[in-house]
């Protein structure tokens, strides 16, 4: 029994998780997975075990009855999944707790492998062939009034025998425990989530398809760059452009108010909560969760409830009306001006928590005792904030800066509802380009996206660069 404990002691990780999966998956076979609906009612839960133990159900209906027959089903698959089962948790035991061969524990693993996955073909047959169609024709159903799902124990032991394959695989290639194979997954992620679009905006840039392939063009730059110009208001005033141009210096512009007015509100409130955290020794996490609040609820939803306060009808000439200060509506959303501060007002209030908590993430850890040392040094607190308290805090500016300016530069939401569409960014230029029938103007608008990935590259390093020297004056980075 001790050397017992000993062995089991000196298992390897994933030689413990294939072992727990493989107890797991024999368990499983007496726990409810599958949940029976008749009639979009729950009728019964069933277990592999409880299928052939009560295999016959019976259910009266207005219109007439259901009845169902698992006998034969429940009896083959309950018989193949416990061999299987059986036969895992034999081989994951013996092989890893009884063999000090590395060649037969490697052979184990790769054995083990394959019954878990035979193992969780078996759940998925069973979930898919439990209500067959002859079943549903014979009783006059239709799938969405006779249907199986799977319970959350189902779900856990789908992902649960997903870990005990890879654990087989990682034992069967005799691979060593290190952390750098924790990266391996969000390396992964990146290549193929971000990497590879960025490649295809690349290649759809200069490649236009054609009858026989892939051509190289140049179609979607003439089309982006066309002498074509229009005139648009900009804070009151006219102004004549090139047409892809305007909306860039629109988005532009956006992203900038947007940043501006979010780091003018932001700072003090971050600066604010720091100092009652450090004075009240306690966090701030009330305060920070009601101006995390609204970011629960839906960003359309928030926008059309700013559209209906400033509406015709809205709140705001509700209230003015009232009060007798005007005598007719007025239309805030009709005029360019004011359309255009709404829009920003707007965008601040959605992106404000996102320039607060690096900021304030960053100010909380700025030990007290600095400013102390400043004023015993002749420092008035005007001079410590500038000359200490503000440096320190950039690399938190500098994160909120990025957090808030990249995402505003091409978010169109907001804009596009306040104005009722009337104003255009780069998010909508983008969206009509590759949603367009023609390929010359998908093409342009992988060019668009590609120009405007070289901007926000451009700018990243800016502010990198920034923020490193920003680090190296004693902050911290979010």
């Amino acid at each position: 029994m001790k050397e017992l404990k000993t062995r089991i002691s000196l298992l390897p990780i994933h030689a413990v998780v294939m072992c727990i999966t493989a107890i797991l998956s024999l368990l499983a076979i007496f726990i409810p997975m599958f949940e029976l609906f008749v009639q979009y009612k729950r009728q019964r839960i069933y277990s592999l075990f409880t299928l052939i133990l009560d295999p016959d159900v019976t259910v009266g209906l207005r219109d007439g009855v259901v009845n169902l027959d698992f006998k034969m089903f429940g009896a083959w698959i309950f018989t193949f999944t416990i061999i299987i089962s059986v036969a895992a948790m034999t081989l994951a035991l013996g092989f890893q707790l009884y063999s000090d061969n590395r060649v037969k524990k490697r052979l184990g693993c790769l054995s083990v492998m394959v019954l878990f996955v035979l193992r969780l073909f078996l759940h998925i047959y069973t979930l898919s062939n439990f209500v067959t169609d002859k079943m549903i024709a014979e009783n006059n159903m239709t799938t969405q009034r006779l249907y199986v799902v799977q319970t959350l124990t189902g779900n856990i032991l789908t992902i649960l025998l997903v870990f005990g394959i890879f654990a087989c695989i990682y034992g069967a290639l005799g691979l060593k425990m290190s952390m750098k194979l924790l990266a391996y997954p969000y390396i992964l992620w990146i290549v193929v989530f971000t990497i590879l679009p960025l490649a295809l905006i690349l290649f759809r840039a200069f490649f236009a398809k054609t009858s026989g392939g892939y051509a190289f063009t140049t179609d979607g730059f003439a089309t982006l760059f066309a002498n074509k110009t229009v005139t648009t208001s900009f804070y009151g005033m006219k102004v004549t452009l090139q047409e892809y141009f305007s909306v860039f210096v629109r988005s532009l512009d956006y992203a900038i108010w947007t940043t501006i007015g979010c780091l003018i509100i932001s700072y003090p409130l971050a600066y604010i909560m720091a100092e009652r955290t450090k004075r009240l020794h306690k966090t701030s996490s009330k305060l920070l969760l009601l101006l995390v609040l609204p970011m629960w609820m839906n960003t359309m939803l928030r926008t059309y409830a700013w559209r209906a306060f400033f509406g015709e009808t809205g709140v705001l000439n509700t209230v003015l009306g009232s009060m007798g200060a005007i005598s007719e509506p007025i239309l805030f959303l009709q005029n360019p001006v004011m359309s255009d501060v709404i829009t920003k007002l707007v965008m601040v209030n959605d992106f404000l928590p996102f320039m607060i908590l690096p900021i304030y993430s960053v100010l909380v850890k700025i030990d007290s005792s600095l400013s102390q040392a400043a004023e015993d040094l002749g420092a008035n607190k005007v001079q410590t904030f500038v000359k200490v308290i503000f440096p320190l805090s950039l690399p938190g500016v500098i994160s909120g800066i990025q957090m808030v300016f990249m995402p505003s530069m091409t978010f169109y939401m907001i804009p596009d509802i306040i104005s009722e569409g009337s104003k255009t960014t780069i998010g909508n230029t983008v969206q009509s380009f590759i949603l367009n029938e023609s390929t010359t103007y998908q093409q342009a608008g992988n060019v668009l996206s590609l120009i405007l990935l070289i901007f926000v590259l451009i700018t990243m390093g800016v502010l990198r660069n920034q923020d490193k020297e920003a680090s190296g004056s004693g902050g911290m980075v979010l």
